[in-house]
């Protein structure tokens, strides 16, 4: 029982995760202001921040399911691959 808290794989994965996150949430920020600013139409701003977040409210609960009955390590490895894909 004589591990750090804070291992230096964990750390760094932990750090990539927070970059990640906000490059994500950057880019759902920034793509409406800039759609705004090039057409000034609201209706084109509202509907790109809708869709922005219509992946995470539908797909949030099948994420949990499959969270809690596959291998954690296996789920974050796959969604890596497919947000590097993206």
């Amino acid at each position: 029982m004589n591990q750090k808290l804070f291992s230096k794989d964990f750390t760094l994965v932990i750090i990539g995760q927070i970059i990640s996150l906000f490059g994500n949430a950057t880019i759902r920020f920034a793509l409406p202001l800039y759609l705004l600013n090039l057409t000034g139409s609201s209706a084109l701003y509202g509907t790109v921040t809708a869709c922005a977040f219509i992946p995470a409210i539908l797909l949030s609960p099948i994420g949990g399911i499959i969270a809690d009955r596959v291998n954690k390590r296996n789920v974050m490895v796959i969604l890596d691959f497919f947000t590097a894909a993206y």
